[in-house]
């Protein structure tokens, strides 16, 4: 009753008022003032008729042609009648933050005064929440939370925050895993903790270091080749195979030594595997899994390829053994005696 009776006036003296350098820093036109007056009465219109959204919304039109401290009080309870609390405490502070000096109209030192004892009724029965993560996957450096669809801050885990009364849904997503959703309730005056449990992604952001590793080959037993001339393809097919073995090798060496160094920047840009979106951490770690993935492609193309090099060379056969295939052996055996027979 206190509001219907004084908004509409106090709304209207004060905006009535000059309102010069000295009030706000800035100078207002008539046009400029009387729109923010109209809207003003608009806004204390819809609050009689309980459409708290609606003169929420005008009130803050209001605000941002003409920053009286009234109309900031009268949208902080708006908001706080929508039950928006978080908002509704935003707006008091902006009307008890007024800078008044000795040519300020009275309407504006009562709103100022009426916003701080507003502002503390507010914050007697504003509810408290803690968020904190758990489970396997909480430390994770790509982990994202909202609440009720708005990112929440890393920062912002495991503190004590003001939050509106009502329901609420929180939200964790970490690349490669299952999102998971907490909804909760929080009353007036509640104070609660909201924990919520992460998976680990499938493949972790952060994994072991990559050692170079020299690519190893077993020896590999091969079929003698028939009798005849040797393929002329075989050496030739060697040496490329072997030549991209070798270049697969070094490229999965230096990917990793390299993939090395990013990963201990990205320990330093990112304290407890922690990155803030944005940030120069983010870019490192990408660039640490691109050179990962670098790393194990050069070495499993260097395996593949310094085995099939070798498995060519065994393959082909020489001049020499290739000479002694051709020639022919016979064996004869008469009584006492036994020799061999043959053409080379």
């Amino acid at each position: 009753m206190r509001f219907r009776t004084t908004c509409r006036a106090l709304a209207l003296v004060a905006l009535n008022t000059s309102l010069g350098t000295s009030a706000f820093g800035q100078t207002v036109d008539d046009g400029t003032r009387n729109a923010a007056r109209s809207l003003a009465s608009q806004g204390k219109d819809a609050f009689d008729q309980a459409d708290w959204e609606h003169a929420r919304d005008l009130f803050h039109r209001a605000y941002t042609l003409v920053p009286a401290p009234t109309i900031a009080l009268y949208e902080g309870r708006a908001l706080s009648k929508l039950r928006r609390f978080v908002e509704a405490e935003e707006a008091y502070m902006r009307a008890a933050r007024t800078n008044l000096d000795a040519e300020s109209p009275e309407p504006f030192r009562k709103a100022v005064h009426d916003a701080e004892d507003d502002l503390l009724a507010l914050r007697a029965k504003m509810p408290k929440v803690t968020i904190v993560t758990a489970g396997p996957g909480a430390r994770e450096l790509d982990l994202s939370v909202t609440l009720d669809g708005r990112a929440l801050k890393s920062a912002l885990l495991g503190v004590e925050l003001p939050i509106d009364p009502g329901d609420h849904t929180l939200r964790a997503v970490v690349p490669g895993a299952t999102p998971v959703q907490v909804a909760f309730s929080v009353a007036e005056k509640q104070t609660q903790t909201v924990e919520l449990t992460v998976p680990l992604a499938e493949r972790a952001p952060l994994e072991a270091q990559p050692q170079p590793q020299p690519a190893v080959t077993a020896p590999q037993r091969v079929a003698p080749q028939p009798r005849g001339k040797s393929p002329s393809w075989h050496l030739p097919a060697a040496l490329v195979a072997g030549g991209v073995g070798v270049a697969g090798v070094a490229t999965g060496i230096v990917a990793g030594l390299m993939a090395g160094s990013r990963y201990s920047k990205a320990e330093r840009q990112c304290p407890d595997h922690a990155c803030v979106a944005g940030s120069a951490g983010v870019d490192t770690l990408q660039s640490f899994r691109t050179l990962r993935t670098v790393s194990t492609i050069g070495y499993i193309v260097g395996g593949v390829g310094v085995a099939a090099g070798t498995t060519l060379f065994l393959t082909a056969p020489s001049k020499s053994s290739a000479t002694a295939r051709s020639g022919s052996v016979d064996v004869w055996v008469n009584l006492g005696a036994v020799g061999l027979t043959g053409a080379f």
